[in-house]
């Protein structure tokens, strides 16, 4: 038996509603308030509703996360004569996907084609992470520190907070691999990015510079704190080698700069000439 067309705008006759349902992307149509008149079975799917009746009537602009409300109150009002399609997150598991008019009607009826980019999103992220990471520790890499690091640095001149720049170097980190082997090196190297995971804030920005060198910008944080904040390192360093039941000691060269209108490169640049000065005083083992 036919199904009735729904009352929606028209289609061409080719077009046969049993094929519109089943195709794999989403299609819904509105109306001229932006409720939602018909969708298609792949629509129902990504809303994780189980039929018609329970999105028939349901305004559109509810479904997306509340960011990008405005950017799809622009696009119903606009009902195709803008931009062709936008990209969105709906709130049912937080899935990305591409709105596009197909068409729209006198009436203010519209037809949108609704793309799940859920998978491309994942990929995107997944390969946006590899280039900023390092593989080994698992904290941003030069690359990913410096990108990071320059927003912060924006942010907190905006607000007026001071920022902290750590340059943090591994004493003798050459003989550990020629003594013990780069096994243990490269564990040597995990525990200390470990080590300054748990000792500062997620909201830091915390990466390996290179080889041994790590760099941390701690945010809102007075010069002040800087004694703590190296002694608390230290003290967290040493006991994660305990918890290892290791006998060998890491010392650890720390370096800092300060200065809200410095430039990264500046604050760079001053950490590390102080932590090679300290490293040239006798070793700072963990306690």
């Amino acid at each position: 038996m036919k199904k009735d067309a729904p009352l929606v705008p028209s289609l061409p006759d080719s077009v046969c509603w049993d094929l519109v349902d089943s195709l794999p992307d989403g299609l819904c149509c509105a109306d001229a308030r932006g409720c939602i008149v018909y969708a298609n079975s792949a629509f129902i799917r990504m809303m994780g509703r189980s039929g018609q009746s329970d999105l028939i009537g349901e305004a559109i602009l509810p479904l997306v996360q509340a960011p990008f409300s405005s950017q799809v109150e622009r696009f119903l009002e606009n009902r195709g004569t803008g931009d062709g399609d936008i990209q969105v997150r709906m709130r049912e598991q937080s899935r990305w996907v591409q709105l596009s008019w197909i068409q729209s009607d006198e009436d203010g009826r519209s037809i949108i084609l609704v793309r799940d980019l859920s998978w491309y999103k994942a990929k995107e992220e997944e390969l946006l992470n590899l280039a900023l990471t390092d593989d080994l520790t698992g904290l941003y890499n030069r690359r990913g520190f410096r990108l990071m690091a320059e927003q912060e640095l924006r942010h907190s001149r905006r607000l007026g907070d001071p920022v902290v720049l750590l340059s943090i170097d591994i004493d003798l980190f050459k003989q550990i691999n020629d003594t013990f082997g780069h096994q243990e090196g490269d564990r040597t190297l995990k525990m200390v990015a470990t080590s300054l995971k748990h000792n500062f804030r997620s909201s830091d920005v915390i990466g390996r510079w290179g080889g041994d060198e790590f760099l941390v910008l701690a945010l809102d944080a007075p010069e002040g704190s800087v004694s703590s904040m190296e002694n608390r390192f230290r003290e967290n360093l040493a006991a994660a080698f305990r918890q290892r039941g290791l006998s060998l000691q890491v010392g650890v060269s720390i370096g800092h700069a300060s200065g809200q209108e410095e430039s990264l490169d500046r604050l760079i640049e001053v950490a590390d000439r102080l932590m090679y000065e300290a490293k040239k005083k006798p070793s700072q083992q963990t306690p």
